[in-house]
């Protein structure tokens, strides 16, 4: 049997991050240009090492598999789709993703960024007092991922997040516990908190993924 390799392709990744859900089963686009037939190609999708591929698709045949949720569709490789397949999203499945293409005689790659979406609880304001008597006002939620954009508000509508300060840290799921910590003036105010997913998919609905929590202060 004897296989002719073409001597110029590229592989074509998405312009933009592909956004899922925990549990959802999402599809990493990955595809030739043109579209050859890739059944006889080398197909190496890895994330920092490409010698521990994530999937190592050779001699006709997947041969290696990180996890067993991670495939791809062999059908779809004589048109050239080399596209990752992930079953069951985890959060530890967010990555950037790598997709190296090796076709005997030439070798390209494209990458895919995946960013598993968590929208966690909402969030909640205490009120407290630190030396010298100046109140601060913390807004914190958990289980979120990627980290919230959080905007505070006060009674007039002004955007004051700029006198904020922001932290978090992950837990064990892999999760974060995000808190915000807005100092506040001895006066009559009441501050709002919001919290929005930074990125949500194309047909989310406009009010999904954004909480916000009041408090008054009055002293």
């Amino acid at each position: 049997l004897v296989v002719s390799f073409p001597d110029s392709f590229i592989v074509v990744g998405p312009s933009k991050p592909v956004v899922t859900y925990v549990g959802e089963d999402v599809v990493l686009p990955a595809s030739l240009s043109p579209a050859l037939n890739a059944k006889a190609f080398e197909v190496r999708w890895f994330t920092t090492d490409i010698g521990s591929p994530e999937l190592l698709y050779v001699n006709y045949n997947i041969r290696l598999q990180s996890d067993t949720r991670r495939t791809l569709s062999i059908d779809n490789l004589k048109n050239g789709n080399v596209s990752l397949i992930i079953r069951n999203v985890h959060v530890s499945d967010d990555h950037l993703y790598r997709c190296n293409v090796y076709s005997g005689q030439r070798e390209e790659e494209t990458q895919v960024s995946l960013t598993v979406e968590v929208l966690g609880a909402q969030p909640s304001i205490t009120m407290s007092s630190t030396e010298g008597q100046k109140t601060r006002l913390e807004c914190s939620a958990e289980k979120w991922n990627p980290q919230p954009e959080v905007t505070w508000r006060d009674m007039n509508g002004a955007d004051v997040t700029s006198q904020s300060t922001i932290k978090s840290e992950r837990d064990s799921e892999g999760l974060l516990r995000v808190s915000s910590v807005l100092p506040v003036k001895e006066e009559y105010n009441v501050f709002s908190c919001l919290m929005r997913s930074k990125a949500p998919k194309p047909d989310w609905h406009s009010g999904l993924g954004i909480y916000s929590t009041s408090l008054i202060v009055w002293h």
